[in-house]
Parts: structure tokens; C-alpha cells; sequence
């Protein structure tokens, strides 16, 4: 039966009236995100409805502008590099960043259905969490999204998630600094990667296969005594990619603050301090 000619009017106004109430929706989440006083959300938001290309690259540029840090190239440890501690999901919170990736294969070329970064902007009581992030229609615009669920998703495709946070966060109480010394690791040091602008290599053994490539300051904790292989002194440790062995001479030691010297005035430099010597000796 054709529409009378008052049907096809009366059709309009209620895809308009939806459209109106879908902005203004929009809108009031936006307006209420925007009394976050956390600098990475503040940033964010200014980009919301504008194009920015892939989720990633937009992530990286926003925290950076908002604190300064550069993230590395790596879709776990490039949080890392850059200062950024994991939290778990209980803990997250507005400008917290998810990401969302394959453990094994975080690397700058990983491409696979499923990989995402997004920010947080607040926690849902149901512990989901209103986000922003760009990208997530392949359209790279950046929208807010609502009832995201990390482990869900993550579950979906098979995936990891993991949170990061950049900055103090909520603790009210300032971090030290990290104070590092050259010489030989022992089991149970807490010690860093020092490879300015490269990464060290985890091993599954002393001079075996390599499993993971860590990147420069990774925090990692030697689990026992040396053993030279090839020349090389590896230690065994425990890091965030697991447990291996990696080359001792491109791990400083973390020490108290008060044991770093009359000085107390930071990091000590070994001599062999460049990643080049690792691919020659363990080669």
C-alpha cells in the first residue's frame, strides 16, 4: 500500500529526532569527560571527531604532547622504554592506556585482526570503562566508545591486554629515581637494560635462541649465577616477557639511592655500552 503523503514527512522528523538525541548523548559524554583533570585525557579529547589515522600513532602523539615521554616501537616493551608502569585492570583508570596484542608478536610489525590501543577516560561500576580511541570503525576518526571490555575482546581474538600508566598516577607519594651502577649482577638484583636506542636480547639459554628483544632501561631480576658461553657471561632473569638469559655486561644493577656514590648523582656508564657488541659476541 503506497505511503500516504504525511508518512514520508513524519519518517524524516523521527530519523532526525534520533539523530539529535544520538548527538546530544555524544555530546554529554564528551562534556563529562572533560572535568578529568588527568593530562593525557584533556589531550585526547581535543581530538575528538577528527581524523588521526591509525589507533597507535594517535595513542603515541597524545602522550607524548601531554607528558612528554616518546613511546618505543613495540606494542608491549614501547610502553616500557618510555616510563610507563602496567597496572592491573582492577587498578585502571582515566588516562590509563589498554592495549591489546599478541605477547609473542608485539613487535612494530605485528598485524593481525584484534590489535588496539585506547584510552581511558572513566570506570564503569560494572568495571567496563568509557574510552576514546581512533581508528575503530577503520575510518581513522576518533570516537568515544562505551562498555569497552579489554579482557572480552582480547578473549575474542585469541589476544593479551595489558594496562599502562604514565606519570605518578593516584599515589600522592613521588617516585625515586633509579640509580644504576656498572659491575656484576648477583642472584637477586633488581637490574636494567642498557642499550640507548637498541634492545637486549632474551635467550632461552646462555647463547640460545632468541625469544624476545627488551628494550633499553627494562627493568628485569637476575635469578642465579653467571655461566660464560662463547666468551659472553650470561645471567638467568626474570622479566615481563618471562624468564631467559641475557648478556651481563649490558646490565646496571639498581641500588639504593643513598649507595650511588659521594655524589649520589645517578647513572654510572659502563665502558661496553652499545647493543653492536651483543650481536658480535653471542653471534
Amino acid at each position: 500500500m503506497p505511503l500516504s503523503q504525511h508518512r514520508p514527512a513524519l519518517a524524516a522528523i523521527l530519523v532526525a529526532v534520533a539523530a539529535v538525541l544520538t548527538a546530544l548523548a555524544a555530546f554529554a559524554h564528551a562534556s563529562a569527560a572533560t572535568t578529568s583533570t588527568n593530562p593525557i585525557v584533556t589531550r585526547a579529547l581535543r581530538d575528538l571527531g577528527t581524523y588521526q589515522g591509525e589507533c597507535w600513532t594517535w595513542m603515541k602523539q597524545v602522550v607524548q604532547d601531554s607528558t612528554g615521554a616518546k613511546v618505543g616501537f613495540d606494542y608491549r616493551f614501547g610502553y616500557l622504554d618510555a616510563g610507563a608502569v602496567e597496572v592491573a585492570l582492577k587498578d585502571a583508570g582515566p588516562g590509563d592506556i589498554i592495549q591489546i596484542a599478541n605477547d609473542a608478536w608485539s613487535t612494530a610489525d605485528a598485524d593481525y585482526d584484534g590489535l588496539h590501543t585506547a584510552i581511558i577516560i572513566s570506570v564503569n561500576r560494572d568495571g567496563t570503562f568509557e574510552i576514546i580511541d581512533s581508528n575503530q570503525n577503520w575510518d581513522g576518526m576518533v570516537n568515544l566508545r562505551s562498555g569497552y571490555d579489554p579482557a572480552a575482546r582480547a578473549a575474542a581474538k585469541g589476544l593479551n591486554f595489558h594496562v599502562y600508566r604514565f606519570g605518578a598516577g593516584s599515589s600522592s607519594v613521588p617516585a625515586k629515581p633509579i640509580v644504576t651502577v656498572a659491575g656484576p649482577v648477583a642472584a637477586g638484583d633488581l637490574a636494567r637494560v642498557n642499550t640507548p636506542g637498541d634492545c637486549l636480547r632474551l635467550r632461552n639459554a646462555p647463547a640460545g635462541t632468541i625469544t624476545h628483544c627488551l628494550g633499553h632501561n627494562t627493568q628485569v631480576t637476575v635469578t642465579g649465577a653467571s655461566q660464560t658461553v662463547d666468551g659472553v657471561a650470561w645471567v638467568p632473569v626474570s622479566t615481563a616477557a618471562g624468564n631467559g638469559w641475557m648478556a651481563a655486561a649490558f646490565l646496571l644493577k639498581e641500588v639504593p639511592q643513598a649507595s650511588a656514590g659521594p655524589s649520589g648523582s645517578g647513572t654510572v656508564t659502563p665502558l661496553l655500552r652499545y647493543r653492536s657488541f651483543v650481536t658480535v659476541a653471542s653471534d
